[in-house]
């Protein structure tokens, strides 16, 4: 009876090893892929009637301004939307969804035919920042590299997104 045991235990344990290393075979990620992708703002796509809010970033708002090395004021969330819309340009846009938020945007990580990851190519532009979601900023390096080289909102002084559109709420429909 002992040995019963152990034989079923052992065969368990393959089993269950054996479905943890065919689990990305056996439930892959939820892949959407569109010739083309329609840009909302610095981080927010649209495809196949599918809004995205790209995962692991926040851009300045489209009509937020930041200000330059001089202190005037300059169109960062247009230049953030104008970056995103030329990195889609570059053929098949692939959205890996990893969760929804409050609005129902599914948060994925996506890459076009150049790009491998949107989110890393738009801060290291400097035109989003990483923030620290759940106590690691995914993006922290290109962050880094953005702010050294005074990249995009980085060369001056800029309100974060976040505050931005605690400051400035949408009127409700």
């Amino acid at each position: 009876m002992r040995a019963m045991r152990k034989a079923f235990f052992w065969l368990l344990l393959i089993a269950m090893c054996g479905l943890w290393a065919a689990s990305d075979w056996l439930f892959p990620l939820e892949r959407i892929t569109a010739p083309n992708a329609k840009v909302r703002d610095g981080d927010t796509i649209v495809l196949t009637n599918t809004i995205f809010r790209l995962h692991g970033i926040d851009a300045p708002e489209y009509r937020q301004l930041c200000k330059d090395a001089k202190g005037i004021d300059w169109p960062c969330g247009k230049a953030a939307r104008a970056q995103l819309e030329a990195l889609v340009l570059s053929g098949s846009i692939m959205c890996e969804p990893r969760a929804e938020d409050q609005y129902n945007r599914k948060v994925a990580k996506c890459a076009s035919a150049t790009v491998p990851d949107l989110s890393e190519a738009m801060v290291q532009a400097g035109l989003a920042i990483s923030p620290a979601a759940r106590g690691t900023a995914p993006y922290a390096d290109a962050e880094e590299s953005a702010r050294e080289a005074k990249r995009g909102i980085w060369q001056g002084s800029f309100e974060s997104p976040a505050d931005h559109r605690a400051a400035n709420p949408r009127p409700q429909k």
